[in-house]
């Protein structure tokens, strides 16, 4: 049987160190790997032109590039304040924080803008001529 326990020596600080660094990884990888996909489509060499949907997708893998670069250092500063790592969580606002929501406010906010801007239009429903008549009550269609 395996032992999920926890070895004397692994203490809670060693398990939420662990914790701050995989978090700064998914924060730095995240927000560049989503910007880089988001930018891919945009890339268009000698009168290429891009369409509709290739611009709703980069828009929004823009803002899941925004969503790692807020929510992953909310949450290590989250975890550095619950253990007492003062440190940790003023190089956690200072480098994460407080440039992420300077980019969500630029590149986040722009990206929602388009998305609701360029969204495609639904098209109206087909009149098909048919009128159903309810029980319970007349018919009001044309000719019956």
């Amino acid at each position: 049987m395996i032992d999920t326990r926890l070895r004397p020596r692994t203490t809670a600080r060693t398990v939420t160190g662990v914790a701050l660094v995989l978090l700064t990884l998914g924060w730095i990888c995240g927000t560049v790997a989503f910007f880089f996909a988001a930018l891919d489509p945009m890339i268009c060499f000698e009168g290429c032109q891009v369409g509709v949907q290739e611009k709703l997708h980069s828009d929004r893998l823009l803002i899941a590039s925004v969503g790692c670069a807020l929510v992953l250092p909310f949450a290590a500063v989250f975890l550095s304040v619950v253990t007492r790592r003062r440190v940790a969580t003023v190089v956690f606002i200072v480098v994460g924080v407080l440039p992420g929501i300077a980019y969500g406010m630029t590149v986040g906010v722009g990206a929602a803008r388009d998305i609701h801007r360029i969204q495609p239009r639904r098209p109206a429903p087909v009149q098909s001529g048919y009128c159903p008549c309810y029980s319970g009550g007349a018919c009001d269609c044309p000719g019956g």
